[in-house]
């Protein structure tokens, strides 16, 4: 008996968790703003939040009507993380969406989601991860990018792939960045540009490390 006991009193709560995580399935369109939720076709809702952590998944196209890039023309400091102790404890935090397939927004999207294909904003975006291609015509901002990323001005804390923009930063940098002005703290590949700078030195035109 009382094995038994101990046995419900483990279970009965990773029951309840594993309710409280489920998600409810639409299809084939429906609102992003409904938590725990998976949608399989066409996600809209005016626009996402960082600070809102909504457990939601889009399969095919999430389309913002406004989005919040605006408020990138706002930021005092860059959004992304300056050393590896804030972007550790990031990685940590539970990820509010993951969008496969299409990411459109008007103004440009803010969330600390998951995007695996296309993202575009017109004026701005962040997304805590691309993996895929993402463009702005403004300001492009990813903590984690794989794969393509432009606008006027790209940053990212980790980028692979491809940078192009008239100035590209990084902390951690594997690949091609494209740009009038190019900075990367740690960099394996090559930078072209008017001014380019990593830890091995700063060149004009082109500059390259591969440690």
């Amino acid at each position: 008996m009382r094995n038994l006991i101990i046995i419900l009193l483990l279970v009965f709560p990773l029951s309840v968790y594993c309710q409280s995580e489920e998600r409810k399935n639409y299809f084939p369109i429906w609102t992003f703003h409904q938590k725990n939720i998976n949608i399989h076709g066409v996600s809209i809702g005016l626009g996402s939040s960082r600070a809102e952590y909504r457990n939601t998944n889009t399969n095919g196209l999430k389309f913002e009507i406004i989005g919040t890039g605006l408020l990138c023309l706002f930021l005092f400091q860059s959004p992304i993380q300056d050393y590896e102790g804030k972007y550790l404890e990031l990685r940590k935090e539970p990820k509010s969406e993951i969008i496969n397939g299409l990411n459109i927004s008007i103004s440009g999207t803010s969330s600390n989601s998951i995007s695996n294909g296309i993202s575009a904003g017109l004026v701005g975006q962040y997304n805590y991860q691309i993996n895929g291609i993402s463009f702005s015509c403004l300001m492009n901002f990813s903590e984690i990018h794989n794969g393509l990323q432009m606008a006027l001005h790209n940053e990212s804390y980790i980028v692979n792939g491809l940078q192009i923009g008239f100035a590209n930063n990084s902390k951690n940098a594997t690949g091609l960045s494209l740009g009038f002005v190019n900075s990367t703290e740690n960099l394996k590949g090559i930078q072209i540009g008017v001014w380019n700078t990593n830890q091995k030195r700063t060149l004009p035109l082109i500059n390259w490390s591969f440690k």
